[in-house]
């Protein structure tokens, strides 16, 4: 069963944890509650947990913040204090914790599984498939993705006008292997402060983002020369060593990452 560390001065929130009866049927042990952040910190350097959450009325954040800077791999779980949230958030953790250690995990290292759980949830996004901003918010904190969500982002749609003759005669691995090849070795995924990542949605169609990161000192329109200028370089290496011809349809400015959810679900 996962151990969970919550360390919180909040009531509110701590009597929804208590309110919990059944860890067990969860698959948790019962929560370890903590209303102070130093006697958290010494908590953790005798105990493992497998994910932390933390919500302050009036303690400084930062003690907690700068641990969960300094372990990238552990995940960070929502706090709510309402019932039916909580529920939905212990069982989007114990999805999570279950694919952090499924058999198949053991192969790689816990940022290699990060990073493909990363890569499934902004494959999801802009797919359409997320269907409210608590389930994002949730699963970008859980993953630990340096994306901000409340900063200006672009989306490129791209059409590739012989894309199912390249992917049938040309690239044989896939339009998955493809898009591993598009994501990692061409446009990256940290560059100058921006994360990008790409999604095939079809065999002509290619979908692009390019976010902030979390902590960017960058300003909006910095943000934008750099992502503009990465596209065309990328796009022109694509071509060389590809010989994959990738048509801009449309570029589109988000408000935010959340504007790609789909709230019609």
């Amino acid at each position: 069963m996962y151990k969970l560390l919550l360390v919180t001065d909040n009531e509110n929130v701590r009597n929804a944890f208590n309110q919990i009866d059944n860890w067990g049927q969860l698959m948790f042990r019962p929560v370890t509650i903590l209303s102070d952040a130093e006697e958290a910190l010494r908590y953790l350097n005798s105990h493992v947990v497998d994910a932390i959450g933390y919500a302050f009325v009036s303690q400084d954040p930062s003690p907690i913040q700068q641990y969960i800077t300094d372990h990238p791999s552990l995940p960070v779980f929502q706090t709510h204090q309402r019932g039916q949230a909580l529920l939905d958030e212990l069982n989007r953790i114990r999805e999570f914790l279950d694919q952090m250690h499924r058999e198949d995990a053991d192969s790689y290292d816990e940022m290699f599984v990060f990073q493909m759980l990363r890569d499934e949830l902004m494959a999801q996004l802009l797919k359409g498939q997320i269907n409210s901003e608590e389930e994002l918010v949730a699963r970008i904190k859980l993953v630990r993705a340096n994306v901000s969500l409340t900063m200006q982002c672009y989306l490129f749609d791209f059409d590739l006008p012989q894309g199912e003759v390249y992917l049938n005669d040309r690239w044989h691995y896939g339009a998955e292997r493809l898009q591993y090849a598009l994501r990692n070795n061409f446009f990256g995924k940290y560059i100058d402060d921006v994360y990008y990542d790409v999604a095939v949605l079809s065999p002509r169609h290619i979908r692009l983002f390019a976010g902030p990161a979390f902590n960017t000192d960058l300003t909006d329109e910095e943000i934008k020369q750099k992502v503009m200028q990465r596209v065309e370089t990328v796009l022109e290496d694509i071509k060389d060593y590809l010989d994959l011809d990738l048509d801009l349809e449309s570029t589109t400015v988000l408000n935010s990452m959340k504007d790609l959810i789909n709230k019609n679900a």
